[in-house]
């Protein structure tokens, strides 16, 4: 595996009322590299029994996360469904594509 080949676009997502209290949501992105991991197939299914249907599993610095619960990947927008801590700098997102993107 090459370390920190992909790249990965977080997307943070924040809502603000204008002066006539209409919300408005605004997207900021940035992108950040990551390491790209494959899924064993034991668990994809121990995923998929618990209703899950993980798509990728990336590592990103822990010091780009901010909680950001939408990433895209691949040219495909997915939501954050796990969030592990690997080593001290390093966490791991376990990606799930959204519902109503296809």
């Amino acid at each position: 595996m090459s370390r920190w080949s992909g790249v990965c676009t977080l997307i943070a997502t924040e809502t603000e009322r204008d002066d006539k209290g209409v919300p408005h949501r605004n997207e900021s992105r940035r992108k950040v590299p990551c390491n790209v991991f494959s899924m064993s197939a034991a668990a994809y299914y121990v995923a998929a029994q618990a209703g899950v249907k993980p798509q990728a599993v990336i590592e990103i610095r822990s010091c780009a996360y901010s909680g950001e619960t939408l990433v895209e990947f691949g040219g495909v927008t997915y939501s954050v469904d796990s969030r592990l801590i690997s080593g001290t700098d390093n966490i791991r997102l376990t990606l799930v594509e959204r519902t109503g993107d296809r």
